[in-house]
């Protein structure tokens, strides 16, 4: 277990890795590039100045399963308030039944690991055409049992263009945590710049989406490029995919949305390389009109 985690997260030299995963269905199918998109309350994750854009009640679940039984639940709100949007995000992610042992043998019990990640969000436009938001998050983790606190904040702003290109640029994580046993975890605080585009296809009644971030982790010196694309079927059904650079166990993506009325429903799938389980993510957006 300790040895298949860092490898699966890109650890790198940070703890509290699952902040570094993504969410959301239609992002993680996109090759997780998101900075600059606006399609449901879950890019908070991205960039916590994109829900200035919606001008109603929005709520998002997400649940996604990988390796050794690694099971991530996210959920996101977005509630229009005066001049300013109001969201709360939710991201929680557990792995149960680890086998306990201080010898050889049978395992001596089973214990867990969590990490929790509560935000409160608050983003307005200072422009029709931009908007700015930030986030504050408390922190929690616990591995048998040792347990750690802390606070992080989220910062972003876009901008959207006259030609249906939108440009974003975000910054996460930006805190601490308290000591761990031992140690206290140095949070994967990361800087994205991202860009978004949308054109209508009159020929299937859809849309084409593309979506590109670069991807920056300033305390592991890493640089990585994400993208990805939609094609929207007569505004129903979308297909989608998506690519990233610099990660040792994964590169692509894939996977589809169905829209009817006030929801939306999505899947994800993304491989993993050198036997590690794929992930599967699926999320449902509601519209409270």
């Amino acid at each position: 277990m300790i040895m298949a985690l860092p490898a699966y997260t890109q650890v790198g030299s940070t703890g509290f890795a699952v902040l570094k995963n993504g969410v959301g269905a239609r992002a993680q199918a996109m090759g997780d590039a998101a900075a600059a998109v606006f399609s449901d309350p879950s890019v908070i994750y991205y960039n916590p100045a994109n829900i200035a854009v919606f001008d109603d009640t929005r709520i998002h679940f997400t649940h996604k399963s990988s390796m050794q039984d690694m099971s991530t639940d996210y959920i996101a709100a977005v509630v229009p308030w005066k001049i300013l949007n109001l969201g709360l995000s939710i991201n929680s992610t557990s792995v149960d039944d680890i086998e306990l042992r201080t010898t050889p043998g049978e395992p001596e019990g089973y214990f867990s690991a969590r990490n929790v990640s509560i935000g409160l969000t608050t983003s307005f436009r200072i422009h029709p055409d931009i908007g700015i938001g930030i986030t504050a998050k408390y922190l929690f983790e616990k591995i048998y049992v040792d347990e750690a606190s802390g606070y992080a904040f989220d910062a972003g702003a876009y901008y959207k263009t006259p030609w249906n290109l939108s440009v974003a640029i975000s910054a996460s994580d930006i805190g601490s945590m308290s000591v761990l046993k031992d140690n206290s975890t140095r949070l994967p605080a990361s800087l994205r710049l991202g860009a978004g585009y949308e054109h209508p296809l009159e020929s299937i009644g859809g849309s084409i989406s593309l979506a590109a971030d670069l991807v920056s982790f300033p305390r592991e010196e890493t640089f990585h490029v994400h993208a990805g694309t939609e094609i929207m079927i007569k505004n129903v059904v979308a297909f989608r995919v998506g690519y990233m650079t610099g990660y040792e166990t994964r590169s692509i993506s894939a996977g589809l949305g169905i829209s009817y009325s006030f929801f939306t429903l999505g899947y994800a799938y993304v491989p993993f390389k050198y036997n590690f389980q794929s992930s599967h993510t699926i999320s449902l957006a509601i519209a409270v009109r």
